[in-house]
């Protein structure tokens, strides 16, 4: 979510951009442990928000990868829960897609703040040498926004699915 690593990003900027003038002054006026203190957590702030930002593009750098050049199959959505993030009081979910191709269960995790029905379809790309590596191709936000949703036909794709798994 682009919008949460934005805010990330702020987060941090601004603790170092608060701590390294205020040590500065705190440490000429008052004492240097100052300096030294307000110093050494702004480069450890820095040094934490590197660490995101290095595993942010590596995640980033796959997911690319993978939709570059990765086997893209059809997917359904077997389960949605809530994660503990909330972002602007809005609760951002965990969908699971799953698929079948050649043998194998296919699954792919991702998380939106749409609130779909299990039946879901989406397209998932993975990689055939380690099928455990898949993303989720669309942007599921966007399809709830733009409508894009056949509530019947997903309605009759559950009842179906619940009905083989009765007998």
């Amino acid at each position: 979510m682009p919008a949460a690593r934005r805010i990330v990003r702020i987060v941090f900027l601004v603790q170092v951009a608060c701590a390294l003038p205020l040590g500065l002054v705190l440490g000429i006026l008052l004492d240097p442990a100052f300096l030294y203190g307000f110093g050494g957590a702004a480069l450890v702030e820095l040094a934490v928000l590197l660490g995101f930002m290095l595993v942010w593009q590596r995640t980033d750098a796959r997911r690319d990868a993978l939709l570059a050049t990765g086997r893209r199959t059809p997917a359904l959505l077997v389960s949605t829960r809530p994660t503990r993030t909330h972002i602007n009081e809005r609760v951002v979910l965990a969908h699971t897609f799953e698929s079948r191709e050649a043998g194998r269960v296919i699954r792919a995790e991702t998380k939106a703040f749409a609130h779909l029905p299990l039946g879901t379809e989406a397209t998932i790309a993975y990689d055939r040498a380690a099928p455990e590596n898949a993303v989720v191709v669309e942007d599921l936000d966007r399809i709830e926004a733009d409508g894009r949703l056949d509530w019947a036909a997903l309605k009759q794709r559950e009842n179906d699915r619940r009905f083989r798994n009765r007998s």
